[in-house]
């Protein structure tokens, strides 16, 4: 039986010194190299559309496999109907990917492009470039700068699902970053104070949810205090003739300290927050789907409630 053993455990070592050398073999091989299929954008200028070709790139580091997968989309693509979607005279200055999002800073000749071929031209990036398993989402600077909407905001991390490839490709991408006003309790809980945040959104979601889930985040200012119980789900917002409705969980009444002042901190700083949208007048809460007679109490809670300065002596 010890002699069996013994043999078993020289076999085991021999496969497992075999598997060894297989691997060192393989890496060697392609001496440390990335090597992965692409799909690569290109313009098809019959119907304005981005269409892909398949492609087999190779770099040494993530770095290298950027930069030569750029370069391939400036090049003349394999199909005669496909024309590149880069100018040639754009180069990668230099590049970084951190926790998913890829930073690629382009050089100036970018901003030369006209607005349908700077369209083109960014769609067709972020979409090839997404197609690598490190990269999750690219974000454009030109010569250093953000790439900023048509309204002047950065546009930020782009996925390769927010980009648009048809002929109806859009100057706005699904997500942009948005400028929101945010009410918060001062430090003696005497009055509400304001704090400006920057925010990255979805235009196909509410903006109103997004102030809704950042009260609920807290302030990051400090000496401001949160208004809204952390446990607080938004169920549903919407705003239909100027009255924005917000349906919030039980949790926003039973995990609330209660008090008449605290009350009133925490209406207004939502009240506060949604009305500084430009679509929004009025506020009207709904718990669970439903209109309560009163919050905790102390104030009547049925009606829709228009902004105010709250000032508590």
């Amino acid at each position: 039986m010890k002699k069996i053993s013994i043999a078993i455990i020289a076999v085991l070592a021999v496969l497992i010194i075999s598997a060894g050398v297989t691997v060192l073999i393989s890496i060697n091989s392609s001496e440390n190299s990335l090597n992965q299929g692409l799909d690569i954008y290109y313009l098809d200028m019959e119907d304005r559309t981005l269409k892909s070709e398949k492609y087999n790139v190779v770099g040494k580091s993530e770095g290298e496999i950027i930069e030569s997968t750029f370069n391939t989309m400036k090049a003349k693509p394999k199909n005669e109907k496909f024309v590149s979607a880069v100018p040639e005279n754009i180069s990668i200055l230099d590049s970084k990917i951190e926790n998913g999002i890829l930073e690629l800073n382009l050089s100036k000749e970018y901003l030369q492009m006209t607005k349908s071929d700077e369209m083109f031209c960014r769609g067709a990036v972020i979409k090839t470039m997404t197609g690598f398993s490190f990269v999750e989402s690219v974000e454009i600077l030109v010569d250093g700068q953000s790439l900023k909407t048509t309204g002047g905001m950065p546009i930020g991390p782009v996925s390769g699902d927010d980009i648009i490839i048809s002929g109806s490709i859009e100057a706005e991408p699904v997500t942009s970053v948005k400028l929101i006003t945010l009410y918060f309790s001062n430090s003696d809980s005497t009055g509400l104070v304001q704090e400006e945040r920057k925010v990255e959104v979805n235009r196909n979601q509410p903006l109103e949810k997004y102030v809704m889930e950042e009260l609920i985040k807290g302030p990051q200012t400090k000496g401001s205090l949160a208004t809204v119980p952390s446990e607080t789900k938004v169920r549903n917002i919407m705003t239909q003739d100027g009255i924005c409705y917000v349906d919030l969980s039980s949790d926003f009444v039973s995990k609330h300290s209660g008090g008449k002042e605290k009350e009133l901190l925490t209406i207004y700083s939502i009240v506060n927050s949604l009305t500084a949208l430009d679509d929004v007048s009025k506020v009207q809460f709904l718990i669970e789907g439903e209109k309560q007679e009163e919050f905790k109490g102390n104030v009547e809670f049925s009606q829709p409630f228009e902004p105010k300065e709250i000032v508590i002596q």
